[in-house]
């Protein structure tokens, strides 16, 4: 078996966005694969015949944004949209040719099957002949006035106001219910009947968003649009069911903004209560990092008055059910990509050691369409450590070609978020090193998710709590494997993890070589020009630039970097507005000045999520020049 390489990826299959039928005969899904020619990724539509166990792929489908099933047909919607129109194709089982279907002459971001050949669409409007020739004639500056005035991956504020629309396909109607003009709609619910729609708002204060929303009732047949929850949530989904809606939020009361969330329901005059156990503390959705996915899916559905969700939970993503009796259920473990649930099945996406996203069926927890890594795959072994008063648990990925009378230079990898985890799924990078000959070692240090929020908040505590988690991870790691090469250490990781880089080759002289990527260096610098770091930064630090300029400036890498001496590499994109292009140019600069081996790689039009979703050839050099810098200093 040949040994995993940097251009494997080009050859990795990506499912995501999986739907099933009305009739619940069969699945949908995207299929994405890099393109290195165009430097993109192509995605198809697939479908999935639930009695004949086949997949199609539906190859005149390339690039499609979005699909979803009416009563008879499955819905596309391309991206060959135009000035005028976004235009929406059809295709029967059969897998005939795609047919044209309807056309709306708005910017469409979201689009539900109804009923009655009714469509709910979220949309803006389309820019005129004149807006359009006026944006290009003024394109050359941009008018701020709003807080943030960016978002990573969506780049600077458009100011494009959206609506809520009822379409009617026959009648050729679209009809708008809502404009929001003064505030950003987040999510948002339709009942039964048709005739209530609850949304989630986000509102500004003084041109500045705010991080808690107010959950709208509109009631058709009152006409009449009420508050029934203000400002008291954020909001990661809300349903109907009947009388009620059911959503799930956070106050921010325990854990600030990265604090876990709960369920909880709430009558339509805005009187509400939690519904979740108090002890169900879990990180809703899957937030296990990996550079082997790409494309999206569900974390919540409301069917029959069941709740089915995803929950980060140790070192798994699982799937439970909540019911109206309030009967929590766990139905799958392992790592849940994606779910849809049917008439009587589940199907889901998982991930696991040796599979990329592959289709399997919960009720016998057969493999419908696999996707197994067709290269070498290092063995990852197991064992916990005890760190700041909790049980941790360290992976270790061994060579694939592993000689336990040899040695090894090996990799600390670091996690970003910090609310996220590794686990061990199949990681690209981490296999491609495991195959070039070194070890990689990972955990979970106090910040991350899974463990609950008393575990995953650690504000006013960075590079503190965590920084002696991952180094005694390290000194765990180096007593149980005599083969890792203490010589031979390097450093690594990413946002989050950029941040851990930074501050551990400023606090100690153990590693070899580091690559941060992504990073924050300067949280008082951060505060002001991250989409997030107006809130982000005080919340996390436990101070701001203007009362507590020395308690933010003491957790910033960046104030001790003086004191590095490791030959670090940085990584940045230009366009990431998550950790801006400041946070690496300020740390390079100051190390270059300390006399140390530096250089930084700047990646142009690429974003915060140039790792896992980045261009096929900013991925490609991105690992390569990684390799390279570790190559240079540890063999």
């Amino acid at each position: 078996m040949e040994k995993t390489k940097i251009k494997d990826i080009l050859d990795y299959k990506f499912y995501s966005n999986l739907e099933i039928s009305y009739d619940n005969k069969y699945l949908a899904f995207k299929s994405s694969k890099a393109n290195l020619k165009e430097n993109k990724y192509d995605s198809f539509l697939n479908l999935y015949d639930i009695e004949k166990k086949a997949s199609y792929k539906v190859s005149d489908n390339n690039n499609i944004n979005l699909f979803f099933f009416d009563r008879e047909n499955i819905l596309i919607f391309k991206e060959k949209s135009d000035d005028k129109y976004d235009y929406f194709y059809k295709k029967d089982m059969t897998l005939n040719v795609s047919q044209p279907c309807f056309k709306i002459n708005k910017n469409v971001s979201f689009i539900k099957v109804l009923k009655d050949g009714r469509f709910l669409i979220k949309a803006s409007d389309k820019l005129s002949k004149e807006e359009r020739e006026e944006e290009k004639e003024n394109s050359f500056y941009k008018e701020i006035t709003k807080v943030p005035f960016y978002y990573n991956g969506l780049g600077y504020d458009n100011d494009k106001i959206e609506s809520l629309y009822f379409y009617d396909k026959d009648k050729d109607e679209l009809k708008e219910i809502r404009k929001f003009d003064n505030s950003k709609l987040q999510s948002f619910a339709i009942n039964d009947n048709l005739d209530k729609i609850a949304v989630t708002v986000l509102k500004s204060y003084n041109g500045v968003g705010n991080l808690k929303e107010d959950l709208i009732l509109i009631d058709f047949k009152k006409n009449i649009e009420k508050i029934i929850i203000r400002d008291k949530f954020s909001y990661y989904d809300i349903f109907f069911d009947d009388d009620r809606i059911v959503f799930v939020g956070s106050d921010h009361k325990k854990g600030g903004i990265n604090e876990d969330c709960f369920i909880y329901e709430t009558n339509f005059q805005g009187n509400y209560i939690k519904i979740s156990p108090d002890d169900f503390d879990k990180s809703f959705g899957n937030s296990i990092g990996t550079d082997a996915r790409f494309g999206s899916g569900r974390s919540f559905y409301l069917k029959n008055s069941t709740l089915y969700f995803l929950v980060t939970e140790k070192e798994e993503s699982k799937l439970y059910s909540f019911d109206k009796e309030k009967n929590l259920k766990l139905l799958k473990d392992g790592c849940v990509e994606d779910f849809v649930v049917g008439d009587n099945k589940i199907y889901y996406f998982a991930m696991d050691d040796k599979r990329l996203s592959h289709l399997k069926d919960l009720n016998n927890d057969e493999i419908l369409i696999d996707n197994k890594v067709k290269s070498a795959i290092g063995k990852i072994e197991e064992f916990y450590f005890e760190s700041n008063g909790d049980k941790i648990r360290g992976f270790v990925l061994l060579p694939t070609d592993f000689d336990k009378n040899k040695i090894y230079p090996t990799l600390l990898s670091i996690h970003g978020g910090p609310k996220t985890e590794f686990s061990n799924i199949f990681h690209h990078e981490h296999q491609v090193f495991s195959n070039d000959g070194y070890i990689v070692i990972y955990t979970n240090p106090h910040g991350s998710s899974g463990n609950g929020v008393a575990y995953s908040d650690i504000r006013g505590k960075y590079g503190s709590i965590d920084y002696e988690d991952l180094m005694k991870f390290t000194n765990e790691a180096i007593k149980r494997y005599p083969q890792i090469d203490i010589n031979n250490l390097g450093v690594y990781g990413g946002s989050y993890g950029g941040f851990m880089t930074n501050w551990i080759v400023s606090h100690t002289d153990r590693f070899k070589a580091a690559n941060s990527q992504r990073s924050i260096s300067n949280w008082t610098s951060f505060y002001g020009v991250s989409d997030i770091g107006y809130y982000f930064a005080p919340d996390q630090t436990g101070a701001n630039p203007w009362d507590n300029l020395n308690k933010m400036w003491e957790q910033s890498p960046i104030k001790h970097a003086k004191n590095v001496k490791t030959p670090t590499m940085f990584i940045h994109s230009d366009e990431d507005y998550r950790c801006p292009l400041e946070q690496g140019l300020q740390m390079y600069t100051r190390i270059k000045e300390n006399g140390v081996d530096s250089k930084m790689y700047i990646f142009h039009g690429e974003n915060h999520e140039l790792s896992r979703s980045g261009k096929p050839k900013a991925r490609i050099k991105r690992l390569e020049a990684i390799k390279e810098w570790f190559d240079t200093y540890l063999k």
